[in-house]
C-alpha cells in the first residue's frame, strides 16, 4: 500500500496519502535523479478537504508498505482556480549532482575514489560505489558533479567493458554496475505484459569515421561500405591522442550508432522494473524474446490500478560523459 508523506521546512509533517489520487514515479539512465509527480487534492471552499501546506523545498517520502521508493523535495507546484488539484513535481537528491558545479584536478585516481571524494566534500551520504580498479587522470573546471563522476566511470569503462549508473537509494548516492540480479522480471504476452511496440531508426547512424591527429591532420578513414550503399554517407569525426590505438574506439562508435531500435512495453506494475535493471520479455506477435535492459521507467498508480511504462534495450548502455580534459 502506497503512503505519501510531506515534511515542510518548518518541521510540520503531513500524511497526504488520502488526498493523492494519481502518483507517477520515474527514472532514466541519462538522469541521476528520479522524479515523483502527484496531484494533491485542495479546495478553498470545501471545508471537508484538509488543507495541506506544501511549499517549495518541502521533503516528500513515498513508501510502499515498509519499502521506501522515493526520498526527495518539492521543486515545482501548479495551482489553477479551475482545478481542485495542486500538481506537484519532486526530485530526489540526484538533482543536486546535476545542479552543483565544482573544480577538481585528479591524477591517477580511480572513479570510485572520485565519487567518494565528491560525496565527502558535499556532505552526501555514501551508498554502494562500484569498484573499477582503473586509475584515470582528468581536470574539471566548473563541471556538474554528475558529469565529473560519470566521466570518470566512462573513462574506466574503456578498460572494464562494463556499464555504470549513478543514482540515489534513499538519501545515499550509489554508482552501480548494470548486471543481472535476482530481481530480473519476466514479462509474458497474455499474462503481465499489457502491450509492446518497436520502432527502428537510422537517424543517429554513423557509417564512416574520419580520424585526425593532434595537429588536425587526416590520418585514417574507416567506413562501412554496405551501410553507405544502403543509406548514404553519414560521417563522423574523431580526434585521436598521440600514440592512441583507435581500433576499439572506432568499432564502438559504429556499434553504438547503427540501426537503433526503441522498444516500449507496458506491464502490470512491478517495483523491480527500474532503470538499470534487466528483464526477460516473451511476446510472439512483435517477436520480442530474450533478455533486455531498462533504459527508462515510469510507474503509475491511478484509480486503484498500478502499471509500468518501460523503454528497454538489447544492450547495457550507459550515459557516457566526456567532461573536462587531461590538460592543466
Amino acid at each position: 500500500m502506497l503512503k505519501l508523506n510531506i515534511t515542510n521546512p518548518d518541521g510540520s509533517n503531513y500524511d497526504a496519502t488520502e488526498l493523492v489520487q494519481t502518483v507517477t514515479w520515474s527514472g532514466d539512465y541519462q538522469q541521476c535523479s528520479r522524479t515523483l509527480e502527484f496531484g494533491l487534492l485542495s479546495s478553498s471552499t470545501d471545508t471537508n478537504i484538509p488543507v495541506v501546506s506544501c511549499p517549495l523545498g518541502s521533503g516528500v517520502i513515498l513508501m510502499d508498505d515498509n519499502n521506501e521508493l522515493f526520498n526527495g523535495y518539492i521543486f515545482s507546484r501548479q495551482k489553477n482556480t479551475s482545478s481542485s488539484v495542486i500538481d506537484i513535481t519532486c526530485f530526489d537528491r540526484g538533482i543536486y549532482l546535476k545542479r552543483n558545479q565544482a573544480v577538481y584536478k585528479f591524477t591517477n585516481i580511480m572513479p570510485e575514489e572520485i565519487a567518494e571524494r565528491i560525496c565527502i566534500d558535499f556532505g552526501i551520504e555514501i551508498g554502494s560505489i562500484a569498484s573499477t580498479g582503473v586509475s584515470v587522470t582528468r581536470n574539471f573546471i566548473g563541471v556538474p558533479l554528475y558529469s565529473i563522476i560519470q566521466t570518470a566511470y566512462t573513462l574506466a569503462a574503456d578498460t572494464t567493458k562494463e556499464s555504470y549508473l549513478t543514482r540515489f537509494d534513499g538519501v545515499k548516492m550509489s554508482v552501480v554496475k548494470r548486471a543481472l540480479t535476482d530481481e530480473t522480471v519476466i514479462l509474458e504476452g497474455g499474462s503481465n505484459l499489457m502491450s509492446a511496440s518497436t520502432t527502428e531508426s537510422i537517424e543517429n547512424m554513423i557509417n564512416q569515421i574520419v580520424v585526425y591527429d593532434s595537429s588536425n591532420k587526416l590520418v585514417d578513414t574507416q567506413k562501412k561500405d554496405d551501410l553507405i550503399k544502403l543509406y548514404g554517407l553519414l560521417q563522423s569525426y574523431y580526434k585521436k591522442s598521440d600514440g592512441e590505438n583507435t581500433s576499439e574506439k572506432l568499432q564502438k562508435m559504429f556499434e553504438d550508432n547503427g540501426i537503433s531500435q526503441k522498444i516500449t512495453v507496458e506491464n502490470l506494475g512491478n517495483l523491480a522494473c527500474i532503470t538499470g535493471n534487466s528483464l526477460v520479455i516473451r511476446e510472439p506477435y512483435t517477436g520480442l524474446s530474450g533478455l533486455f535492459w531498462i533504459d527508462s521507467d515510469t510507474h503509475i498508480w491511478k484509480g486503484g490500478q498500478y502499471y509500468n511504462k518501460l523503454v528497454v534495450n538489447f544492450k547495457k548502455i550507459m550515459d557516457e560523459q566526456e567532461a573536462g580534459s587531461e590538460e592543466s
